[in-house]
């Protein structure tokens, strides 16, 4: 099983820096079009991080399942949660969850943490902006 587990200083770099890490080990792994949208995912939620965070190291995740599917973990050590109802109206800034609702198979937070998880399926999903899954994380 093919995986990665790094630590991000918070800065303005971190998602880039994500990206490239996840890229290289991925890379010739996963398909090219689930690659992206993964990156997109890691992109929204360390930016989260970054922005709404305690200023601490961020980790991130990932693993491939034996089945293909992708899982991922994104924690920042913050204290609050992460507000998985709101949903960002056309014109407003804070698309990040809607992304991460709309490219992820399911995705969810630790109760009262802002340590988010999400499984990304290696094929197409139809189920696409259903909302976030809260029951407990797989």
């Amino acid at each position: 099983m093919d995986g990665l587990d790094i630590t991000l200083d918070p800065g303005p770099d971190a998602a880039a820096e994500a990206r490239r890490r996840v890229s290289a080990q991925f890379d010739g792994v996963l398909a090219d079009w689930l690659l992206g949208e993964l990156n997109v995912v890691i992109t929204e939620l360390i930016g989260n991080s970054v922005e709404h965070g305690p200023g601490k190291p961020i980790r991130l995740r990932l693993s491939v399942r034996p089945d293909g599917v992708v899982r991922g973990e994104v924690s920042d050590h913050g204290r609050g949660t992460v507000a998985t109802r709101e949903i960002a109206k056309p014109g407003e800034r804070g698309l990040g969850l809607t992304l991460v609702d709309y490219l992820t198979t399911r995705w969810g937070v630790y109760e009262g943490s802002t340590h988010v998880w999400f499984e990304k399926a290696p094929w197409p999903d139809r189920r696409r902006g259903a909302g976030p899954h809260l029951d407990d994380p797989p």
